[in-house]
């Protein structure tokens, strides 16, 4: 691998950071949650879901993307993120659509491997969702500690005494003995009584212990531990994902704040803090860059949907070498999530074989030029959307205009006519050369390839989120686990 000389690359850096010391690298990203959940996302015409202070201060700290695409669902987009791969490429096209069969994590350079091998200290807390285990051949992490929930596929066989749930249900757990990922459908609770594996060991836990909690202390920990040289932490929080259970009370030890959303979006909000003041606390945070973000967009407004309103996530990105960057209407996806972070770290992203991403960092050093992408690309299945400043095509086929704003309410669907047909063609040329999932390559799951240019419609779900305009903030299962 070849590192980048670190003057010129990190020229912007240079009066923050010790000469010659690379940045260390925070990934946080949340769960569930639209750009439009945080106030630093409302509009003159569109509220906020939440009063966000302590992210809307990071933001006005360093930069906020306003239109960043991740993928509608949580496994395709950290397959994304890990890769810098569109599922073309990897084979992950959606949750349940994924080839287990094969090796991700041998046959992909993935973003956590190239940093161990340029000398970096790599750990994630949280949630996987990601093919395979922690520990396979060629995933790089140094150290884990990951809500037994997400690992299906994990190798060792540790039996969980505690209580569980199942996605048909998961705001109803029911205590359960069974080895972990091999009592499908049943899964270790990832809340209260929660599961967390950490270095292959079962951390202790009871009806008190909250697994957000488990894996924060960990993050936490991590950065701490490895202060002396340079690190990349991922953080691929739990939080806001249903159900939407109390959380605890910071200001009362074991009372509990009650459920929905807005205490999920409150209680993550101190984690953030906690971990940036953490940084300050050990003089870190001037050579750390932060990013912030989400994988998808919340459930019951946008999650699962294959248009703008799926997947526009919020992206913040702050710390002491991205200072006063402001606000940007450059496109970003999360395939240039990878490119970005290895530039940042002084690695060479043009080394990695077949990467579908971008770099962003000349936004991160403050560079007025940057225009970013001229499309963005998101998919889940065998459904497609793609964007470019002005004109999204959404998976059904729709054509809409782009608002300014970059809130998908202010968006208008346009009338099916020649000129919005020639649109449809030319947004369809762009992603001419990533291939639809082949239904024979997944035997275990049914699905069809649609046409699109030749039968066009309206994403239904879409429009139905968009129907409900600012509503979306009052549904009563906001305020429900």
């Amino acid at each position: 691998m070849r590192l980048l000389a670190w003057g010129p690359l990190l020229l912007s850096f240079a009066g923050t950071a010790a000469a010659g010391q690379r940045p260390n690298v925070v990934f946080m990203m949340l769960d569930d949650l639209s750009a439009v959940e945080l106030s630093s996302y409302a509009t003159e015409e569109h509220p906020a879901g939440n009063e966000t202070p302590l992210i809307d201060r990071l933001a006005d700290e360093g930069l906020l993307f306003e239109t960043c695409w991740a993928t509608p669902l949580c496994k395709p987009t950290r397959c994304l993120l890990m890769s810098g791969k569109y599922g073309y490429r990897t084979g992950q096209f959606g949750n349940r659509l994924g080839n287990e069969d094969r090796s991700f994590s041998e046959e992909h350079e993935l973003l956590p491997a190239l940093m161990q091998e340029a000398g970096y200290r790599t750990g994630i807390a949280g949630k996987w969702h990601l093919p395979g285990s922690p520990e396979d051949d060629g995933w790089g992490w140094d150290e884990y500690a990951l809500l037994g929930g997400y690992l299906n596929h994990y190798g060792p066989n540790l039996y969980w005494d505690g209580l569980w749930f199942s996605w048909e249900d998961a705001a109803n757990v029911f205590p359960e003995t069974g080895y972990i990922g091999k009592e499908a459908p049943r899964y270790p609770a990832m809340f209260w009584n929660a599961c967390v594996v950490q270095n292959g060991k079962l951390l202790p836990s009871d009806m008190e212990t909250y697994g957000p909690d488990l894996c924060h202390e960990f993050a936490m920990g991590f950065v701490e531990r490895n202060k002396d040289e340079p690190f990349f932490l991922y953080y691929p929080t739990v939080l806001t994902h249903d159900p939407w259970f109390e959380t605890p009370d910071p200001e009362s030890p074991g009372q509990r704040i009650e459920p929905g959303m807005a205490s999920q979006v409150s209680y993550v909000q101190r984690h953030i803090d906690e971990l940036v003041v953490r940084l300050k606390e050990l003089g870190l945070y001037e050579n750390t860059v932060f990013f912030l973000t989400s994988d998808n967009a919340t459930l019951r407004y946008g999650k699962g949907c294959v248009s703008e309103i799926g997947v526009r996530v919020p992206l913040l990105v702050f710390g002491g070498p991205v200072e006063g960057r402001g606000r940007t209407r450059a496109l970003v996806d999360f395939a240039d999530m990878l490119p970005t972070i290895l530039e940042v770290a002084g690695i060479d992203s043009e080394e990695v074989d077949d990467l579908d991403g971008r770099s962003f960092k000349a936004a991160l050093d403050g560079d007025a030029g940057f225009e970013g992408r001229p499309y963005i690309f998101s998919y889940l299945d065998a459904e497609r959307t793609v964007r470019t400043p002005e004109f999204m095509m959404d998976g059904a086929g729709g054509i809409w205009k782009c608002s300014p704003s970059g809130n998908p309410q202010d968006h208008e669907l346009l009338p099916e006519k020649e000129q919005v047909k020639a649109l449809r063609s030319e947004l369809l040329s762009l992603i001419e050369d990533y291939e639809l999932p082949d239904p024979s390559d997944f035997p275990h799951r049914t699905f069809k390839v649609k046409d699109v240019s030749a039968a066009p419609g309206i994403h239904k779900a879409t429009k139905h989120y968009l129907n409900l305009g600012d509503d979306w903030m009052d549904i009563p299962e906001r305020r429900e686990p």
